[in-house]
């Protein structure tokens, strides 16, 4: 039986600070994402694009068998 989920009320001041810390957490992200474009676009013609691959693979692999670390213990 499906209820509909209750609307989560905020004070003005709970609300302008919750907006207030995404808003840095999204420009936080978007300063990231350019970074890291703009890093990749700088790496690729000094190690190859095949190595650039095999580096953000490499790289996935890693984090994912952290993860997966972090969660079997």
């Amino acid at each position: 039986m499906n209820r509909p989920t209750p609307m989560l009320r905020l004070t003005p001041e709970a609300a302008g600070a919750l907006q207030h810390q995404y808003t840095k957490a999204t420009t936080e992200l978007m300063d990231l994402t350019r970074f890291r474009k703009e890093f990749d676009r700088q790496l690729a013609p000094l190690v190859g694009n095949e190595a650039l691959r095999k580096l953000h693979k490499d790289t996935k692999n890693a984090l994912l068998l952290a993860d997966l670390a972090k969660e079997a213990a």
